[in-house]
């Protein structure tokens, strides 16, 4: 088969990426019915640096074996896209590099900012307000109002 264009490498190694991390994501949802540590914001707070350790990890792994098999089984060479010589294991290093690491920015830019860190934590916490709240009736507020309009002009 005749190797690939680079626009259709990179067009192919987008799609490689965003495919990766996916099923790496639906693999994890999966294994959080079994092990808690693959859902790390459902553990105590003592053990959740763990549990995101643990799930980052996997990842990891989980995505360098998809990648690996899309080098191998989907013509997917980053060398020949380049014009580099072929060199096996320099090439499948490089490969895997490049879509592990995009399926990881995939991930990022799939994510809402403070999905699940943040607003957990914030609805842990009360909500305090502080200052002075003066009631006044509608009549009085237009009256103020209009003392304010003509000393401003």
């Amino acid at each position: 088969m005749k190797p690939l264009d680079p626009v259709t490498m990179v067009a192919a190694i987008v799609i490689a990426a965003f495919a990766i991390d996916r099923t790496v994501t639906a693999v994890l949802f999966l294994l959080s019915f079994r092990w808690k540590w693959a859902d790390p914001g459902s553990v105590e707070a003592t053990v959740r640096t763990q549990a995101e350790k643990s799930y980052k990890l996997i990842y990891f792994v989980l995505a360098c074996i998809l990648a690996l098999v899309v080098f191998v089984f989907g013509n997917l060479s980053i060398f020949s896209a380049l014009g580099f010589p072929p060199h096996r294991l320099a090439d499948a290093f490089l490969t895997t590099l490049v879509l592990v690491a995009g399926s990881d920015r995939v991930a990022a830019l799939l994510k809402v900012p403070d999905a699940g860190g943040g607003a957990s934590k914030a609805a842990d916490e009360p909500i305090q307000i502080s200052g002075t709240v003066t009631l006044v009736s509608p009549a009085e507020a237009k009256l103020a109002g209009e003392r304010k309009s003509a000393g401003g002009v």
